[in-house]
C-alpha cells in the first residue's frame, strides 16, 4: 500500500517540475474566444491526461498486487466485468481527449457516449441498474426490461451535468472531492477513495492558478469512475442502501441542467449548445472564484448531508434544496454587472 503512494507521489512531482515540457508534447490547448471562452490566455487541457496516467499506475498495481479493483474486490468481479470497466473508463477519456483537441458536435458526443455506454454494460451485468431501492417507499422498484435502457439513461445524464456543470476554475473539483468523499466515509475499500481526492486536489492546485483545465477528457474519466464506483457500492458492495443518497449527492449538477435544458427549448435553442446562463456563470458575474465555489459548496453538499447524516425526510430536504436553488438562482439574475470569466 504505501509502494503505490510512494510511486505516485513521485510521478507527480515528476510532473509538477516539468510541467511546462509535460504541457508542450501533449499540445492540447483551451483558447479563448471571447463568446463562452472568457479566460485571459490559452491554457493547457492537461487534467485529464494527468489523472489517466495516475490511474493507469494505480488500477495496475491494484489488479496485479492487491487483489482488487475500484472499490472492490477482484473474486468479486470476472475478467469480463473488469475489462469492460477499463474499457468504459478509457473509452470515454479518450473520447473527451478528441473532443479537446478536434471540438466534436454535442450531437457526436452523445452518439459515441451511447455506443460506449451500450456496448459495456451489455458485456458487464454488474453495471445495470435492476432495481432501486427509496427511502419513501417500502417496496422496492424493480426494471426488469427497462434496465438496460434504464442505465444508459442514468449513466448519460450524469455525464453530461458534470459536464455542464463544469465552468470555473475549481467548480468540477468541488463536486469530485465532495463525491469521493461520501464514497469514503461508506465504503471500506476506502484507500481507492483516498486516493482519488489526493489526485483531485494535486491538478486543483494547478486548475486554481489558471494554469491547466480538466477538459472534457477529465471530466468523462472522473465522471465514469464516480459513475462506475456508485453503481458498484450500489449493487456489489451493498454501502448504498438508498438510491436517494445518490441522487442528493449530485442534485445541484443535475437540477442546473435541468434548467438550462427547459429554458434553452423554451428559446427554441440546441440544449446541448452551450450559453452562459449556468450557476456557476451567474455567480461569477457578481463574486469571486474562491467565494463563488464555496457558495457551489454549500449548496451541493447540504442534501446529502441533511438527509444521510440528519436523517430529514427525502421531501423535507427537496423542498429546502430548492427553495435555496431557485433563491439563489432568482438572487443571481437580478445582477446587471459586467461578469469577469475565470
Amino acid at each position: 500500500m504505501i509502494f503505490i503512494f510512494i510511486l505516485l507521489l513521485l510521478l507527480n512531482l515528476f510532473i509538477f517540475f516539468n510541467f511546462e515540457k509535460i504541457s508542450k508534447i501533449t499540445n492540447i490547448y483551451d483558447i479563448p474566444d471571447k463568446k463562452l471562452k472568457l479566460h485571459k490566455k490559452k491554457t493547457p487541457i492537461m487534467g485529464g491526461v494527468i489523472l489517466a496516467v495516475n490511474f493507469s499506475i494505480l488500477f495496475t498495481y491494484q489488479t496485479f498486487f492487491l487483489g482488487d479493483f475500484l472499490s472492490i474486490k477482484l473474486n468479486e468481479l470476472n475478467f469480463i466485468e473488469i475489462f469492460s470497466s477499463l474499457f468504459f473508463i478509457f473509452g470515454y477519456f479518450f473520447l473527451g481527449l478528441y473532443d479537446d483537441k478536434f471540438d466534436l458536435t454535442p450531437n457526436w458526443k452523445l452518439f459515441y457516449s451511447i455506443i460506449i455506454v451500450s456496448l459495456v454494460i451489455f458485456f458487464n451485468d454488474s453495471l445495470i441498474i435492476k432495481m432501486l431501492s427509496l427511502s419513501i417507499y417500502e417496496k422496492k422498484i424493480f426494471f426488469e426490461n427497462y434496465s438496460y435502457s434504464f442505465t444508459i439513461f442514468c449513466i448519460i445524464i450524469l455525464i453530461n451535468a458534470l459536464n455542464f456543470y463544469d465552468g470555473i476554475n475549481g467548480q468540477s473539483f468541488v463536486i469530485f472531492i465532495t463525491s469521493f468523499c461520501f464514497l469514503l466515509i461508506k465504503s471500506e475499500m476506502n484507500y481507492f477513495y483516498l486516493i482519488t481526492i489526493l489526485l483531485i486536489l494535486f491538478i486543483l492546485q494547478f486548475n486554481i492558478r489558471n494554469k491547466i483545465f480538466l477538459g472534457d477528457s477529465g471530466i468523462y474519466l472522473l465522471g465514469i469512475i464516480l459513475s462506475l464506483c456508485l453503481i458498484y457500492e450500489h449493487n456489489i458492495q451493498k454501502n448504498i442502501i438508498f438510491s436517494d443518497e445518490i441522487f442528493f449527492l449530485l442534485i445541484l449538477p443535475g437540477v442546473d441542467l435541468l434548467r438550462l435544458t427547459i429554458n434553452r427549448l423554451l428559446k427554441q435553442k440546441n440544449p446541448f449548445f452551450g450559453d452562459r446562463n449556468h450557476i456557476h456563470h451567474l455567480l461569477i458575474k457578481r463574486y469571486s472564484i474562491l467565494f463563488s465555489n464555496f457558495i457551489l459548496f454549500f449548496v451541493s453538499v447540504s442534501p446529502v448531508v441533511l438527509f444521510s447524516y440528519f436523517k430529514l425526510n427525502f421531501f423535507l430536504v427537496s423542498f429546502i434544496f430548492l427553495v435555496i436553488y431557485v433563491f439563489l438562482i432568482q438572487f443571481l439574475n437580478t445582477n446587471d454587472k459586467k461578469y469577469n470569466y475565470r
